[in-house]
């Protein structure tokens, strides 16, 4: 029997990850903003898809938290295990 899981942001479902429980699907992740409501996106810091790092949208200035806000609820970005960013609810 195949397990259940959907994004806790949408509630549409997504791929099953027993490492990732809370995270985030791929439609949802673009609303991501600071406290303020600013838009912010998130990165790995190298090519092969180590580190995490975020940036402003409209400025691409650096922002210096893996804290975001989708649609009001916290939520953290973080290197996922094999590269990439994964962001989950907190």
């Amino acid at each position: 029997m195949e397990a259940n899981q959907t994004c806790p942001i949408c509630k549409n479902e997504v791929s099953f990850s027993s490492r990732y429980p809370r995270y985030v699907c791929l439609d949802c992740t673009p609303r991501a903003t600071d406290k303020e409501g600013r838009k912010v996106d998130f990165f790995n810091t190298s090519f092969t898809g180590h580190g995490c790092a975020g940036e402003y949208c409209d400025t691409q200035e650096p922002y210096d938290s893996n804290i975001c806000y989708i649609d009001g609820v916290p939520c953290y970005a973080e290197e996922a295990h094999f590269g990439g960013i994964v962001v989950r609810v907190v």
